[in-house]
This record gives structure tokens, sequence and C-alpha cells, in this order.
């Protein structure tokens, strides 16, 4: 009776289980929550800034390089002491040049049947000399648009201008006793040299004449 009851005691309890499997067990269940909350809450932790790099600098292949054991500052010198430069080219003086530097009296309506001076101050603004008996004024019967009113057709200067210096033409007009309108009456004047080729020009223009006032008789 003893032994049966301790038999059937035996064979009816449990079986033991192994506590290292029960642990890995556990651990293996705590991984599987751990990643399943890792997926369902994303990291909010920024990520770190891409930094650009900064462009190499290329040095040109054309650039002049200092020689080995020279100073990389430059300096120039000469034999004088002074920086040379090259100069410009130089212009060629005119050697045949006037300069009108004045005129009077100006281009205003005249009296029919009246003379007056027309005036032109020019000034020598070349190299040559101009000498009073050679160098000559003429009217310019070559002008289309122009009519001489003045009994002058070709005169000399009269008086040696050297560079710089002026000269006071004056021709007389002669105002014509026929009244014209606008645009009245053009000269144009050429200058001479001893060449015979033209270097100075001037014009003279009366717009308008008017005849003289009619006298009102005397009681």
């Amino acid at each position: 009776m003893i032994l049966v009851s301790a038999c059937t005691i035996g064979g009816s309890g449990e079986p033991t289980q192994d506590i290292n499997t029960i642990r890995t067990e556990a651990v293996q269940t705590a991984m599987v929550e751990m990643t399943v909350q890792a997926a369902l809450s994303p990291s909010e932790t920024p990520l770190p800034p891409t930094l650009t790099p900064l462009p190499t600098a290329t040095l040109s292949s054309n650039a002049a390089q200092p020689a080995a054991g020279s100073s990389s500052s430059s300096s120039s010198s000469s034999g004088g002491g002074g920086t040379s430069a090259t100069a410009g080219p130089t212009a060629t003086p005119d050697p045949w040049k006037c300069e009108l530097v004045d005129e009077y009296p100006y281009d205003i309506p005249q009296m029919t049947g009246w003379e007056y001076d027309r005036h032109f101050v020019l000034k020598n603004a070349g190299t040559s000399t101009w000498w009073g008996d050679v160098v000559y004024v003429k009217f310019d019967e070559t002008c289309t648009v122009c009519e001489n009113i003045s009994y002058q057709k070709k005169f000399f200067i009269n008086k040696n201008v050297v560079p710089g210096d002026k000269v006071d033409i004056a021709i007389d007009i002669d105002v014509p006793t026929r009244p014209k309108e606008f645009p009245g009456y053009t000269m144009a004047w050429d200058m001479y040299n001893d060449n015979g080729e033209i270097f100075c020009e001037f014009w003279n223009n009366v717009p308008s004449t008017y005849p003289a006032p009619t006298k009102t008789p005397m009681d």
C-alpha cells in the first residue's frame, strides 16, 4: 500500500520548467514589445545639417610665378629713378588756320541807300605768318545763295599777322536802294594764303532792308 501510494503521488505532479528558459522567453517578449513601440513612435531627434564645402582656389596657369628665392612683393626701377611711360602721338600743328574772335555790327536790317563797315576780327591760330601784301580776302563767287553788295571783290589784309596775333578786317557794305525782305542779302568771304589756298571763311547777312522814311511836309 505504501509503495502504491508513493508511485501515485509522484506520477500525478506537474512537470517543473527550467528557470533559464523562462528568463529567455521573458527577454524576447520584452524586446518584441520595445521594437513595436519604437516603430509606432519614430524618433524626433533632428539630423545634423550638412556643411557645404568651400570652393578650392585655383591658380591660373598664366599667372606669373615668382622665381625661387625672390620676394613676393613687386618693385620697379629705372636708371633715372623714375617711372618710364610711352608717350602718345603728338598732333601736327596746322600752318594755316584762323579763328573768328569777334564781329560787328551784327546782322540786322539796314536802311536802303546806307553805307557801313562790317568788321571781322580774326586770330592767326596756325604757325605761319600772314603777310599783309600776300594774304588776301576775296568774295566767294561760287556761293549760289550769295549776293555781293560791296564794291570790294578782292583786297589784301595790309598787315602782317604772326601766329597768335589778330587782325580787324573791314568790308564796306553798300545797302541797295531797293527794299528786300528776308532772307535779305547774304555774302561769303574767303581768305587765301600765299599758295592760293583757302584757309578761312566768314559770312555777312543783311536780313532785310527798308526804305527811308518820307519827310513830313512843313506847313
